[in-house]
């Protein structure tokens, strides 16, 4: 067996490694609850189960999460100028992930190869003195490993009806669903269309930034802050970079220094 074969032979041996690694990998994270993921095309949100502690039987637990699925798919799916751009909700039922321990970078490549861009699981607990308590979590899979906002926990006290059906309503209508889902398409786009992406991803940063400031609040976490820094960072790397790129030929190329200057002072961004 000649230098070259040996080496041919360890290459193909290697990639069954792999591919024999990564098949448990998915049963061990749940994601076989997810098969739809490998058969949709387009952006992906994964809707994994928000249990509703409310003494609800499991039976309704599902009914309403069926119910949250149905509002928030024709949600999403009208978000995008092209249906390229549109995003499709898929219903995990059945998983709860356990914070970032169920995305090593393995798992985490593997949804964002096929365009996974945002993953939502929680809980609500029972109302006390009159206020309802929800727990939310985000997983924004296209972010940069280093960026600390890439998870985020929410919690909040809606002022709602008391019925299980007004938190999903409520839910359904939460514009930080969409907020975190126009970032996560944003950093794809650019991933994967570079020049032809910047004007949607702009668009998307912008409008996300404008949302999550407002549920942010006066005094946003100092995770909050580096999302918001972050935003603004990728936005102002887009004006940059229009102005510059010779394949780019957008509307973006032509905006005055001016504009450029007060959106994006010493080119910092922050």
């Amino acid at each position: 067996m000649n230098v070259l074969t040996i080496r041919k032979f360890w290459h193909w041996l290697l990639l069954g490694a792999v591919s024999l690694v990564l098949v448990p990998c998915l049963p061990a994270q749940d994601l076989q609850l997810c098969t739809d993921v490998n058969s949709t095309t387009g952006y992906k949100v994964l809707l994994d189960d928000i249990r509703f502690n409310s003494g609800a039987t499991d039976a309704q637990d599902k009914q309403l999460m069926d119910l949250l699925k149905f509002q928030l798919k024709n949600r999403f799916e009208d978000l995008g100028d092209s249906p390229d751009a549109r995003y499709k909700l898929i219903r995990c039922s059945g998983r709860i992930p356990d914070g970032e321990a169920s995305f090593p970078p393995m798992i985490v490549d593997g949804l964002v190869n096929r365009d996974v861009v945002l993953e939502i699981w929680g809980e609500v607990f029972p109302s006390s003195a009159g206020k309802h308590r929800v727990f939310l979590n985000y997983a924004m899979l296209p972010l940069p490993a280093n960026t600390s906002a890439r998870f985020l926990q929410r919690q909040y006290q809606p002022k709602v009806g008391s019925s299980a059906d007004d938190i999903v309503d409520w839910l359904a209508n939460l514009n930080e669903l969409t907020a975190y889902a126009m970032v996560a398409r944003a950093v794809r786009s650019l991933a994967t269309g570079g020049p032809s992406a910047y004007d949607g991803a702009k668009a998307d940063l912008e409008t996300a930034s404008s949302s999550l400031r407002t549920a942010f609040g006066d005094s946003p976490s100092a995770t909050q802050k580096q999302l918001l820094a972050f935003l603004s960072e990728r936005k102002c790397a887009i004006l940059h970079d229009a102005r510059n790129n010779i394949s780019y030929h957008g509307p973006l190329r032509q905006l005055p220094d001016s504009i450029v200057e007060r959106e994006c002072p010493a080119g910092g961004g922050q």
